[in-house]
This record gives structure tokens, sequence and C-alpha cells, in this order.
């Protein structure tokens, strides 16, 4: 098993602080928007890639900020995925809209190639990630898209740059503030890990059942009654299962699980599973 080690992500931070945390997204933000995109667009399509980022871990915001807007088909591709996936997530739709139908392989490249997230990862996960979007878009994005807060940002810097006196200019009080989200997502979140199965070769299903998954963490790994269910996706016709989830007893559980790895992978049946703690931040 390998990865990142798990972290405590629930510091309290100013709001500067949280606005200098997410400047990536900032520029992402602004990228988008010069494309030109529609406001509401905009921010559909950061919520997310912050969700991506911030509880996946996936590194995408970076990407996007450096993205030509003339040159690099991406960029557009990227924006009518992302905003179709939060319509099929939040605004009930069955289905992406036309013509992405069941395909984002923009947001795919971006994640990865497909090895955890594709989109049948977010329709297997969708209340899940629905509501983790929701929380994103109450929360570090209101940050993100609060144009008052970054003018008053800019004003501190720019005054603490261009000043020759002591002590140096206080921020405005509006950014000195402590942030506090405004929602969480549910404490099962914490205990949650997404799995990934590997293709099988030539086709043949991998066959593995969420036993063989509690036997393997008894059995060879040694902890017995951490998982309190396992849930696999139920494939269409001529498919194999691709996607699942843990939810461990306790945070503790999962972290003792997981060998205090945010990200690993093991073998059953000569198949590799992946798999990626999820971490909200709130």
């Amino acid at each position: 098993m390998g990865g990142s080690k798990q972290s405590s992500n629930k510091e309290v931070l100013r709001v500067w602080e949280m606005l200098d945390a997410n400047d990536r997204a900032r520029r992402a933000y602004k990228r988008v928007l010069a494309r030109p995109t529609m406001l509401e667009v905009a921010k559909n399509v950061i919520c997310i890639l912050l969700w991506l980022e911030t509880t996946m871990g996936v590194k995408v915001l970076q990407q996007v900020s450096v993205m030509e807007m003339s040159r690099d088909p991406k960029l557009s591709l990227l924006i009518k995925e992302a905003d179709g996936l939060y319509s099929y997530l939040l605004d009930g739709h069955d289905a992406l809209p036309e013509p992405l139908v069941c395909n984002i392989p923009t947001i795919v490249s971006l994640c990865g190639g497909g090895r955890l997230v594709d989109f049948r990862f977010f329709k297997f996960h969708k209340e899940l990630v629905a509501r983790g979007v929701a929380m994103i878009r109450e929360t570090v994005g209101a940050l993100v898209f609060n144009e008052d807060l970054h003018a008053m940002l800019r004003r501190f810097e720019d005054d603490v740059d261009s000043s020759v006196t002591t002590p140096k200019p206080a921020p405005a009080p509006e950014l000195t503030e402590l942030f506090v989200p405004v929602s969480t997502t549910p404490p099962e979140d914490s205990r949650t890990v997404f799995l990934a199965f590997s293709v099988s070769k030539g086709g043949e299903p991998h066959g593995i059942s969420s036993k063989d998954i509690i036997d393997h963490y008894e059995r060879v790994f040694g902890f017995p009654r951490h998982i309190e269910r396992i849930e696999i996706e139920q494939p269409c016709t001529g498919q194999d299962s691709k996607h699942g989830i843990i939810l461990f007893k306790s945070p503790e559980n999962r972290k003792e699980a997981m060998f205090e790895e945010t990200s690993a992978f093991f073998r059953i049946k000569s198949h590799d599973i992946w798999m990626q703690c999820y971490m909200p931040p709130f």
C-alpha cells in the first residue's frame, strides 16, 4: 500500500488566509471567466474543480489557470463538461446534457486518465458528490467568488508593499475575521474510502465481492470489525463493476486500516483495487 499521509485539514483560519490558500482557484476562476464564460457557468466549473482538488487531492486548478484561452481547446471542453456535470449532480438531471451523454474526457484526463474519476464515478457516488460540491460552493467558493474581499486583499497588499512606516498598515476587519464554514458534510464522509477496481484483462468479470474485501482486511491486514459496510457498483449489461465505497466505523478505524495514507492499492483475486480517502475540508 502507498500514498500520501493523512493529516488534519480542520485548522481554523482567518478570511485573508483562506483567500490566500485558494489563490489557484481564484486564478482558475478568472481564466474561465475570461474565456468569456457566463458568471454562473464559471462558478459551476470552479466548484467542481474545487471539490476534486480539495476533497480528492487531484491537482487540477493549476492546470486550468495556465490554459491558453485562444489556443487550447481543452479549456472550452472542460467548461462544457464541468458545467454539465454540475447540472447533473445538483439540478436533478438523470443524465449529462447533450452532446456529453456519459463522456467527460477532459475531466478524466486532468484527473489522471480514469483510474478513479470518470462519469461512472459521479453516477455511483452522485448523492455524496452533490452534497460535497454544494458545501464547497457555500464555503470555499463563496470566498473565491467574492469580489469585495479580493479587492480589500489587493488594497492591503499594495499598502504593505508601498508603506515605509512602522507599524505596517492593518488589513480591513473583514479580512481578519475567523473563517467559519456555513455548512459541513455529515460525519460519515470522514469515514469514507472510494474504491476503484482495475479493468479485467480479456473482459472477464473480476468477481470481487464485499465479503472478499472484508476478509482481506481481517485475514491479511489483521483489522477485525473495522468496516461498517461496503457498497459495490451494479454495472450496466456488458460492463464490469468498477466503483465501490467502504464506510469504516470511525475515522480512527479508517486511518488505521489505510496505514495513515490518503490513497493506496491492494490486490484481491489478482486484481488491483485503488483506494482513495474522501477528505472533506469541513
